[in-house]
Order: C-alpha cells, then structure tokens, then sequence
C-alpha cells in the first residue's frame, strides 16, 4: 500500500493535448495521475499532500505556476517539479529560490520526464528513512570561518568581504561557507548537493549550478575582494585567490 502512495502524482497544465499526453503516458509507467487543465485550485488544496510529486506549468491563464509553489510549498512535502518552456535563467533562478526541485524544459523527451519523477520519488523514499531514523539528525557547523578579509559567521548568516557586508539567501551562504571551509580545494556538485541541500545529485538537476552562478554574481564582483568562485568543468567548483 505504501508503495502504491508513492506513485502519486499532481498534473497542472492548461494544453490540453500535452497534458492528455503526459498523463497517458505516466499512468503507462504505473503512476496514478490527477490532472487539473484549469480552474480553481479548491479542490485539490486540501489534499494536496496525498500526492509525491507535482508537475506545474508556469504560464497559466488563472494564477502562475510560481503562484502554485509560493502557495502550497510550506505545507507540500513532496517534489514541486515546473515544466515550462522558460528557458532563461533568472526565470529557474526564481523558481527554485521559492522551494521548486527541479525545471523540466518544453519541448522534453518524454522518458527525460519519467527519469526525473523517477528520481524525485526516490529522492522522497531515502529522505523519508533518513527522517525515520534515530541517528539521521546531524546539526549544522556554527563555526566562524575567518580567511584575510574573508569572514562568515553561521549563527547569523553574515558575510564580510573586504569592508563589504554580501547579502545572501540560505543556500548561497551555506554553498560559500562550504567553499571557504574547503579553500583552494575542489568541491564537486554532488558534495553541494549532498551538504547543502541534503539530496543526491543525480546529474538532472540543475539547482546547484543555478545557485552557484547566483552567488557567483554577487561575490566575485565585490570591490576589493582577493578572492573567486572558479569553475572546474566536469570536476566542480573551488574558492581561490583573484588571479593576478
């Protein structure tokens, strides 16, 4: 039974003939789909957390898929994958600083589709065991990182490069303290991933170089600031001094 409930997935896209598509074409693959193609949200609100995973346009002609996300992904438990044909950045950015796992490119093949709900749902099933388990609380490093004219400080999230105090999100900051901890040292996606949003990277998902390519913008630009955030390509990231 339980098994069954993990196959639960929340379909929001107003094209009809797409979304007939995706449907089929999941229930094909053993998931149960419920699909809304308009209208109120009312009748799914409540229940909204008897599904694993929903996939939401963007574009919608009552509310934006953001809208969607904003409203329910404080009290949804599952995946919030957006499938868009968006294909900016600022846009993705966007949708995964609001709680969003994932960004599905329109036009998709439809087996790139089932492998990501694939790996959400498994995503779901090993974080719900580490939840379940006794020894899967692990609290987060508070310690100081101070480098020349480099400081963060957990417990308040501050950053202070040169004379500049950086204002960032939670996951900026959590990605550039594992890069100061770890300075002049590679640090792979699927170490990002694992840290900083505790999930497996599975070589889809794009959220960590979407977030890296954020806090980049805003730290590699400060003025004074000895340091930068350089790409490895294949290998990862790593915070190094400004190349003379």
């Amino acid at each position: 039974m339980q098994e069954y409930e993990l196959q639960k997935i929340l379909l929001i896209e107003d094209d009809h003939k797409l979304g007939l598509k995706i449907k089929r074409f999941l229930e094909q693959h053993d998931y149960e789909v419920e699909w809304l193609n308009g209208g109120s949200l009312l009748g799914v609100d409540a229940k909204v957390n008897a599904f694993d995973v929903i996939l939401c346009d963007i574009d919608l002609p009552d509310m934006s898929g953001f809208d969607i996300c904003n409203q329910w992904r404080d009290k949804f438990d599952g995946a919030f994958i957006f499938i868009t044909a968006f294909t900016d950045s600022d846009c993705q950015i966007e949708g995964l600083e609001m709680g969003a796992d994932d960004f599905i490119v329109k036009p998709f093949v439809p087996d790139v589709l089932l492998a990501r709900v694939r790996t959400a749902i498994r995503k779901l099933k090993l974080f719900k065991a580490k939840d379940e388990s006794p020894s899967s609380t692990q609290s987060d490093d508070e310690t100081p990182i101070t480098l020349p004219e480099l400081h963060l400080t957990p417990a308040t999230q501050q950053v202070k490069v040169a004379d500049t105090l950086l204002n960032l999100t939670q996951q900026e900051f959590k990605i550039l303290y594992l890069f100061a901890r770890n300075f002049n040292y590679k640090v792979t996606r699927d170490v990002i991933s694992k840290i900083v949003m505790n999930r497996e990277y599975d070589g889809f998902d794009r959220s960590v170089d979407v977030y890296v390519s954020k806090l980049r913008k805003k730290f590699n630009t400060i003025n004074g600031n000895p340091y930068q955030i350089n790409t490895l390509w294949g290998k990862g990231y790593v915070l190094t001094n400004q190349e003379d």
